[in-house]
């Protein structure tokens, strides 16, 4: 057991009708698989990082810009966790960057066209990268999925409020 993930260890140490937790670390470990094979792509193809990459979609799907504090809110994560992101994206011409002139404070960031070539490429790579991760399933399978995993979310939003 030395050396295995601490999931995989919590999982041996569960009893068999520990459901909800067995469950929880399918999830967790499904997730962390995927992730993990995306971020190697990205690093490897581009240089580059999921966050990098989630902002330049955030700016794609948003041609207009977002400010600073509402890319935040969409990427679910606070200012200070994306100002790196978007300082080092500007400095490689992938987004650009305004300050407003009615409050200082305020910052819009959009995609460049490079920053949108780029994302276009990435986000195909993105895709096929899921598609082929995902392949093994039938689309019945991947529809029961979703909707398994839809409900799921529902029923977690209801507990949690």
């Amino acid at each position: 057991m030395a050396g295995a993930p601490l999931y995989e260890a919590v999982l041996e140490s569960l009893p068999e009708d520990a459901y909800h937790r067995r469950a929880w670390l399918a999830l967790l470990r499904c997730y962390s698989r995927i992730e993990r094979e995306l971020m190697q792509s990205i690093a490897q193809k581009y240089d580059s990082s999921l966050p990098r990459y989630d902002v330049l979609t955030a700016l794609a799907m948003n041609e207009d810009g977002l400010t600073m504090g509402e890319l935040a809110t969409i990427l679910k994560v606070s200012k200070g966790n994306i100002t790196g992101v978007v300082r080092r994206l500007k400095s490689d011409g992938l987004v650009k960057k305004v300050t407003s002139r009615e409050d200082r404070r305020i910052q819009s960031v959009t995609i460049s066209p490079q920053g949108l070539r780029l994302w276009e490429e990435m986000h195909e790579d993105y895709d096929r990268i899921i598609t082929q991760l995902l392949s093994g399933r039938s689309v019945q399978q991947l529809r029961a999925l979703i909707k398994t995993l839809e409900r799921t979310i529902k029923s977690v939003n209801d507990v949690a409020g």
